[in-house]
């Protein structure tokens, strides 16, 4: 299989570190050894790692396995995430101190923000239900990659919104308009679930059900509108097919009875009880359930420090911030309105030129809860690994793949004889937005330049406060004027 089509990126030169563990991924089928000793468990109310307590301040990552937002003024809204994307996302939390973050529900034929017939879940020209391969073997690559950088995922399975397509178009797939108790939509998403269950992951040979990657399956994303009698119903058919995992109920602004009863359901969550989550944490441990808050706002740095403190004083095993967007191949941040516009999401490590405007002061406040809600000192924030310098537009048009955990940039430049290096920009930032149709999107080319006619070398090194990376990888452009 060739390393571009495994991974789905443009032809490029990449640096070393990718190579090497491009590499091992490519080798991980035969001789694969997991990164995680243990399941996540349960005793009780408590959430346990082996012995340990397991205990998070993280985030959603909903476009970890499929994007919704461009990447810049050209391109589609709807696409598929590369490797580089998802790396980044999984680095960002690792560095934040957060072992694991909730990704959102599979894609279904007919969701609102979908294009063309991208998607997860999709009907054939006979109307058979199909599954695309290429988005799960995104998913794999995903699973993959945060298992490399220590990062547990939860996956929500159904939405009860339209947006990537929900439980109603889920029905319309199973040709009903009740998917919570018709026969055959109830059997076609059981189907799902079983293939979904006993899926090998193409990177690293590790059957789903099998993989301590997946902290835990949710039945679905706020489905308030499911019946008690789904919920079990789905509740023991995962756990027939999936005794290692966690199952979370997937609730809203409450806690159902059955999720409390049923002896299935592992965990229950609320999103956005601000008030309240702490009550429905209590709630669950006197019945013996685990409890996390599953989306809260991060737009105002006093409400998250108060949840996070909450969080860590209570029943609670952890909070997830609603959300987190990464950075694009193309160079720059993706960016996605939240919370009628008040938000751009969050971006590691926070930046001032992007909404919430304590974006920099909410990610520390987050990163210090999620070490001290393990019981950890905040370690200094590490060195930024290299970035990757794209191929240069001429006019000098500058972008790159920017490095996790960088704040800014130095741009250097020689010509091509040369063994100097000069710095011709600093304090560079590939954290700005643009508005294209009234969206915020990456502005590209994060740098310009007008050199005299000449060869020239270009290359970028990433700084934050651990310090600067290594340079990237030189690029050569003629310039004739």
């Amino acid at each position: 299989m060739m390393l571009n089509a495994l991974f789905n990126r443009p032809n490029h030169k990449v640096m070393t570190t990718f190579l090497a563990f491009a590499a091992l991924l490519l080798l991980a089928p035969a001789n694969h050894a997991m990164a995680f000793e243990n399941f996540i468990s349960r005793n009780g109310s408590t959430l346990l790692d082996g012995n340990k307590p397991f205990r998070f301040v993280s985030v959603n990552i909903p476009n970890y396995f499929i994007l919704e937002d461009r990447a810049g003024e050209v391109g589609e809204k709807w696409h598929r995430v590369t490797a580089f994307e998802q790396r980044d996302a999984a680095r960002a939390v690792r560095r934040m101190g957060g072992q694991v973050f909730r990704s959102y529900t599979f894609s279904v034929e007919g969701g609102k923000n979908l294009a063309g017939d991208l998607a997860h879940i999709y009907a054939d020209a006979s109307g058979q239900i199909r599954y695309n391969e290429e988005l799960f073997r995104d998913m794999d690559r995903g699973l993959a990659i945060a298992e490399a950088e220590g990062i547990r995922v939860i996956i929500p399975l159904v939405d009860n919104w339209a947006w990537f397509g929900g439980y109603a178009e889920w029905a319309a797939l199973s040709g009903t308009g009740d998917f919570w108790n018709d026969t055959k939509a109830k059997s076609d998403f059981k189907q799902f679930v079983s293939w979904l269950m006993n899926r090998k992951n193409t990177i690293t040979g590790i059957v789903y059900k099998d993989d301590p990657t997946i902290m835990a399956w949710e039945l679905g994303n706020e489905i308030d509108k499911a019946s008690p009698g789904w919920i079990s119903e789905m509740a023991a058919h995962i756990k027939n097919h999936d005794a290692n995992h966690l199952l979370i109920d997937g609730g809203h602004k409450s806690t159902p009875a059955v999720s409390l009863q049923d002896e299935n359901i592992d965990v229950v969550t609320t999103h956005y009880t601000d008030r309240e989550f702490t009550v429905f944490a209590e709630q669950a441990a006197k019945v013996g359930k685990a409890y996390f808050y599953g989306e809260f706002n991060p737009s105002e740095k006093s409400n998250v420090s108060d949840i996070i403190q909450r969080t860590i004083d209570s029943d609670a095993a952890g909070c997830l911030a609603w959300s987190l967007r990464f950075r694009t191949e193309r160079g720059g941040f993706y960016y996605h309105n939240d919370f009628n516009g008040a938000s751009d999401s969050l971006h590691y490590p926070g930046f001032p030129s992007t909404k919430p405007a304590e974006e920099a002061a909410i990610i520390r406040t987050m990163r210090e809860g999620a070490f001290a809600i393990q019981g950890l000192p905040v370690p200094p924030e590490a060195v930024p690994e290299a970035p990757i310098l794209l191929a240069i537009q001429s006019p000098i048009a500058i972008s790159w793949q920017g490095s996790s955990g960088a704040l800014s940039y130095d741009i250097q430049r020689k010509q091509k004889n040369s063994e100097t290096w000069k710095t011709v920009a600093t304090n560079i930032s590939d954290a700005i937005p643009t508005i294209h149709h009234g969206e915020p999107v990456a502005k590209l080319p994060l740098f310009s330049d007008r050199p005299s006619a000449g060869v020239w070398h270009y290359r970028v090194i990433a700084r934050n406060r651990g310090g600067s990376s290594t340079p990237s990888n030189s690029v050569e452009v003629t310039t004739t004027e």
